[in-house]
């Protein structure tokens, strides 16, 4: 029985299976370690509920995977450690704990339409970058990523609702999650991230297709772009786009390596930025505009993994934005992009956004 509190968090120390030898990639065991220790010393510890992994369940995961994907996964993981592409690793135990963190994240967002509370999943390795058969969208590589929890998320909720808003604030574009509901009209993916990194994907003209079109929204942003553009596409496209899209539910993919002191980055985002994201989710449940909200940890390499799960997390319990004020401005995003998101806007959503 899942013993509720005001956040789920959902974490099992068998993640720390799944690593290189030597400790040295950037997506090892110390990334979650370092979460869920800055979480139980944390001033809203006694806000916090934890709950382990179950055991996969293949059905699950070929509800967003293709078969023969799931299939590769388990047999490249058999063979024990070796890099299925220049990026990613699998070893002996990776299917195994990447394929019970999807089949818990599925059941845990089913369980929060009737809990209200929020939740958040703390996966290894990561996600948003595996698309339907891996690979996505023309990417060189795999990402670090094996399986799409922010993907499964979704699929669940919409068992139970009809409309999913998906957020991905993580500094790589979310390949993956953008492969899987291209042509999904009942998911709007907006996806903010930094223009001309890695996978190289997520350019502002791709809106999806069919009944998709007009549901994937990216913003590539530029390097240096900071918590004023973050401000600014929080307040005049996520809430917009929500106010008229009007979602049952949220799911965010929530990636911290925009911020300022990443390694791999250049954004230059800020607490202020994850704060404010997290205060604007956690109002929305709380005025019960939606039922659920269920986060990802996706990246984040440096400082802001915990600096900015800290306040992101912050702002969802407290529901109050950073204290610090920052004035809005699209000037970390090149004119094209501007223009180019301020047609899409105007011409699916009937927004006018003030650039």
């Amino acid at each position: 029985m899942l013993q509720w509190g005001t956040m789920l968090i959902v974490y099992d120390s068998r993640h720390r299976l799944h690593a290189d030898p030597q400790y040295k990639h950037p997506e090892n065991p110390s990334r979650a370690l370092r979460v869920i220790e800055a979480l139980v010393k944390s001033e809203f510890s006694t806000q916090l509920s934890f709950v382990g992994v179950r055991e996969p369940e293949e059905e699950v995961l070929v509800l967003v995977h293709d078969a023969d994907y799931v299939e590769y996964v388990k047999r490249e993981s058999s063979k024990g450690f070796h890099y299925i592409d220049p990026d990613t690793y699998v070893n002996e135990h990776t299917y195994t704990i990447s394929a019970s963190y999807m089949t818990t994240t599925y059941y845990t967002a089913l369980e929060s339409l009737e809990s209200k509370r929020p939740v958040l999943v703390v996966p290894r390795p990561g996600g948003h970058h595996a698309g339907r058969s891996g690979r996505a969208l023309g990417a060189p590589t795999l990402g670090f990523c094996i399986f799409n929890y922010a993907a499964i998320a979704s699929v669940a909720l919409l068992k139970k609702v009809k409309k999913v808003l998906m957020i991905d604030f993580d500094a790589h574009h979310g390949n993956g999650t953008q492969d899987i509901f291209w042509e999904d009209g009942r998911v709007v993916h907006i996806d903010i991230h930094q223009e001309g990194i890695y996978p190289g994907t997520g350019d502002v003209v791709d809106v999806g297709s069919n009944a998709g079109e007009g549901k994937i929204i990216n913003i590539p942003l530029s390097a240096g772009a900071g918590d004023e553009t973050y401000v600014w596409v929080l307040e005049e496209v996520v809430k917009k786009v929500a106010n008229t899209f009007k979602p049952d539910a949220v799911v965010v993919s929530a990636g911290f390596d925009a911020h300022i002191n990443d390694p791999l980055t250049s954004l230059a985002a800020t607490k202020i930025t994850y704060r404010n994201f997290g205060a604007y989710f956690g109002e929305l449940l709380a005025r019960n505009e939606v039922v659920s909200l269920v986060s990802v940890i996706e990246g984040g390499y440096g400082e802001g993994l915990v600096s900015g799960l800290l306040n992101y997390v912050n702002g969802i319990l407290t529901r109050s934005k950073h204290p610090n004020d920052v004035k809005a401005s699209p000037a970390g995003i090149r004119k094209r992009v501007r223009d180019l998101l301020k047609t899409n806007l105007s011409k699916y959503w009937g927004i006018e956004a003030r650039v």
